[in-house]
């Protein structure tokens, strides 16, 4: 498999009269041998995607909390797919419990990739927003809500508590909510296939003409 050189930058920020701080990383990478991204993560709390008309996939992490210096974004190339880890740094040890509530990290990505990739992404915690034009999403969120704004492309999304919002067109769109509400405008001779599932959270799909 072909190597690829991955541009990697890290920022440190002090935020002022707290013990907390912030640190940006961010990464680069050549998209042509690439058919998509893999998020798999119960770390991220939030993570956005677009799509725009550009040859790479670009990253940025933003980490606050008082531990953030531990961690780390960790990616890889997998079976086609550029697949983001995260982890903490050799040598640390997780704090007691009882002081859980008091070193919160905060974890966000921003993404940006080219059109017709495909996007993959598991979270126990984290919500996803996207927009743009995609080959293929497969979404499976715990926790978090799935929000895609003017967005083309094939897909499929489980949730269990968080409600999936979704503005599209032409798309043939299979939902299925369990205890949630169900609000879904479907094009039965859609282009592009959307099949939809959660437990508690609410399904909504408008599409335009």
């Amino acid at each position: 498999m072909q190597s690829h050189k991955i541009l990697f930058l890290v920022l440190f920020f002090l935020i002022a009269g707290t013990g907390f701080g912030q640190k940006q990383m961010q990464y680069r990478i050549p998209a042509e041998e690439l058919k998509g991204i893999y998020i798999d993560s119960d770390e991220v709390f939030q993570i956005r995607v677009q799509t725009s008309k550009i040859q790479k996939f670009k990253i940025t992490a933003a980490v606050e909390g008082e531990t953030f210096e531990s961690v780390l974004v960790d990616p890889k190339q997998e079976n086609d797919l550029w697949r983001i880890y995260i982890k903490r740094s050799i040598g640390f040890k997780a704090f007691d419990d009882k002081l859980a509530a008091h070193k919160v990290i905060s974890i966000v990505l921003n993404i940006e990739i080219p059109e017709n990739k495909e996007l993959w992404v598991r979270s126990s915690l984290a919500s996803l927003w996207a927009e743009g034009t995609f080959k293929y999403l497969n979404v499976n969120l715990m926790s978090g809500d799935c929000n895609l704004i003017n967005y083309l492309g094939d897909g499929v999304i489980n949730t269990l508590r968080g409600s999936i919002y979704i503005e599209t067109s032409n798309a043939q769109v299979e939902a299925i909510s369990r205890n949630g509400n169900n609000e879904t405008e479907n094009k039965s001779d859609g282009k592009y296939h959307l099949k939809l599932k959660s437990v508690d959270g609410n399904i909504s799909v408008s599409q335009s003409q």
